[in-house]
């Protein structure tokens, strides 16, 4: 703790392009289930967005938003801030000002263990906030921790240069060592998926029809009365 570390190591932008264009389903299939973060962290607002990139961590005891600043000084264009507090109850962690200093850096996302102030204006920004939620509560600017040391966000350990992906259905992370490994296989399950899914329309076939039908119920054991 105490510490600002200002060099990390990051994914190749090319691999990053990648990850843009899967389905995260298909990556979270591959993941460990501690990999996945707590379902109560959703986008602000619901706007329906994808972040992905690599995490610039920021930890602290409790939350306020002297450590979120400090971490606006280290993090670079298409990083992705992980702001976690360990009592994110106590009050706010981010706010609106440091959103737009997410604008100006050009991060691709924020990702809050906690909850945000002055929701109204973060929406109006460009860069996606997920959180747990906004509160009118606050403290004091009095709290010490750290930038880019490993933290825990979510219910899952990251650390800095992990690999964030995030949208509707909730925020996932991908450590370091598995992102080259998972590309490949992620990309390819999630073509297939695709095509499977306009093949279904061009048919006009429901899932139901391309598993056979009442023949999958039968052998569900299930009685169908019609």
């Amino acid at each position: 703790m105490n510490t600002v570390v200002t060099t990390i190591k990051r994914p190749s932008p090319a691999v990053i392009a990648r990850y843009r264009t899967i389905l995260i389903g298909q990556l979270t299939q591959r993941l460990a289930p501690e990999q996945l973060m707590d379902s109560a962290i959703q986008p602000l607002g619901g706007r329906g967005v994808r972040i992905v990139g690599p995490a610039v961590t920021v930890g602290s005891q409790h939350p306020d938003f002297m450590m979120g600043i400090v971490g606006t000084g280290v993090a670079q264009a298409g990083d992705v801030m992980l702001i976690a507090p360990q009592h994110h109850e106590a009050g706010a962690a981010w706010g609106a000002g440091l959103t737009i200093s997410t604008d100006i850096i050009g991060c691709e996302g924020v990702v809050v263990d906690g909850l945000v102030t002055d929701a109204h204006n973060i929406l109006a920004c460009s860069t996606p906030v997920f959180c747990r939620g906004a509160t009118l509560r606050t403290r004091p600017n009095d709290e010490h921790g750290s930038v880019n040391s490993e933290v825990v966000c979510g219910g899952v350990r990251v650390r800095p240069g992990d690999l964030i992906v995030g949208d509707l259905d909730g925020v996932c992370v991908v450590p370091a060592a598995d992102i080259e490994r998972l590309i490949d296989p992620v990309e390819a399950s999630s073509r297939q998926i695709l095509e499977g899914g306009a093949q279904m329309r061009a048919d006009r076939a429901t899932i139901f029809d391309r598993m056979g039908g009442k023949k999958l119920a039968a052998d569900l054991g299930l009685a169908w009365i019609d």
